[in-house]
């Protein structure tokens, strides 16, 4: 499985798949990404995943509310919800958005993709650096 941020998970929903990105292996978000795109869907703002998703369809929209498996699994948050409280505890000053997604990184294969540098952060990638989790970064 390949633990992927919402910005590839949009991209992939939405039938552009990204170059780097490895295409043999199951898509999972972390829950607490999910949360952060169906946010923006009920309630857009001004940010970049807004605009991203003012250009779905409703139809499309309803994809990423409702994924199909096949393309993009949500990741189940209590088996990871303990590692994830262990690592915030460890490195401070993270939030349940980091940790369960460092939490399914180390569950899920020991890396992590992303589809823009901002969403990696200082501490992230010091943490996952630590824990031996490979970040990768398919602009």
């Amino acid at each position: 499985m390949i633990v992927v941020d919402e910005y590839l998970a949009v991209r992939v929903v939405g039938g552009r798949w990204p170059e780097g990105l490895p295409d043999d292996e199951d898509l999972v978000l972390p829950a607490s990404r999910h949360w952060r795109l169906l946010q923006r869907i009920h309630a857009p703002g001004g940010g970049q995943l807004s605009q991203l998703l003012a250009t779905f369809s409703p139809t499309d929209r309803d994809t990423i509310r409702y994924p199909y498996p096949e393309v993009l699994q949500v990741a189940d948050p209590r088996p990871l919800l303990d590692e994830a409280a262990q690592i915030a505890a460890r490195y401070g000053g993270t939030g349940w958005l980091i940790a369960e997604s460092l939490a399914a990184g180390l569950t899920y294969g020991r890396t992590l993709w992303f589809g823009t540098e901002r969403n990696v952060g200082h501490l992230l990638a010091r943490a996952a650096d630590d824990l031996g989790i490979a970040v990768h970064v398919v602009a």
